[in-house]
């Protein structure tokens, strides 16, 4: 048996049990999505067919609970693959975010207003914050090979060369 020198078992015993926490927790929050999803479009045909011919307003929780469901499931899938530093994490949920949002709002809009196409305000606004995040990734996150071989961000040279001015200043 190999032994992994990074981790003790204990250690090993814990990432394992808090991925099977969080992919249960995963799984509980897809089957009550669908058992409570089912329901409403149950209740909603049944007012639609004998009470009332209104639109069916069921897409509305059903696709704004659907968002909640993909980024739990998002945070599982980043968490379980282990994807850092935390600032790609941020980038992954803001597009994720961004994504599913603005279709819920283009359903939305096209259910509410059709000849006005308001949604399309948040999607150019959002849509250059989600850009601008994703060049301020790039430029301050990007590795760059040092010296050594090794793999740094602007953030870590950054913060060596700080480290390296204040070592400076304490020999004063």
């Amino acid at each position: 048996m190999v032994e992994n020198k990074a981790f003790s078992e204990e250690s090993l015993y814990e990432i394992a049990r808090s991925k099977v926490n969080f992919r249960l927790s995963v799984k509980v929050h897809v089957g009550i999505f669908l058992v409570v999803s089912a329901l409403l479009l149950t209740i909603n045909l049944i007012q639609v067919l004998f009470f009332s011919p209104s639109i069916l307003w069921v897409i509305y929780p059903f696709f704004g609970w659907f968002i909640g469901v993909v980024l739990h499931t998002t945070a599982y899938i980043v968490y379980a693959k282990g994807v850092y530093p935390i600032a790609k994490r941020g980038i992954i949920f803001h597009t994720c975010a961004f994504i599913f949002v603005m279709l819920y709002l283009f359903i939305i809009n096209l259910t509410t207003i059709p000849t006005y196409y308001w949604a399309i305000y948040p999607l150019i606004f959002w849509g250059a914050a989600l850009v601008i995040h994703n060049i301020a990734y790039l430029v301050y996150y990007r590795g760059k090979i040092d010296d050594q071989g090794k793999t740094k961000s602007r953030r870590e040279r950054a913060i060596e060369k700080e480290m390296e001015k204040m070592r400076k200043r304490m020999k004063k």
